[in-house]
């Protein structure tokens, strides 16, 4: 089942420009932008995701509160793997149970 707080979700890439990078965007408040390497973030976990391979930027040029902005990244990460993994309920939990 796909939820529907990631129809405002969007993985894309700029070819022309940064060819090993993905980006993630989200178009609702608060939105958001994420650039990631390809090649290095299949290969992290949440942790590492966030502080050493993904680059989060805030459109509206605020970062939000500490708990709303944990939300927005288990949200982004969860969105990620729905749409990279193969069984999407599994990743969502590990990545809720990563941040407890």
């Amino acid at each position: 089942m796909k939820p529907d707080k990631f129809k405002n979700y969007y993985l894309g890439t700029n070819s022309l420009f940064f060819p090993e990078f993905e980006f993630v965007i989200k178009l609702s408040f608060p939105r958001v932008f994420v650039k990631y390497k390809r090649a290095t973030g299949y290969y992290s976990d949440f942790e590492k995701f966030f502080k050493n391979v993904a680059e989060v930027q805030y459109l509206e040029g605020e970062k939000p509160s500490k708990s709303e902005e944990q939300q927005l990244l288990n949200d982004i990460w969860n969105y990620l793997t729905m749409e990279k993994g193969t069984n999407q309920d599994d990743f969502i939990e590990g990545a809720e149970r990563s941040n407890k």
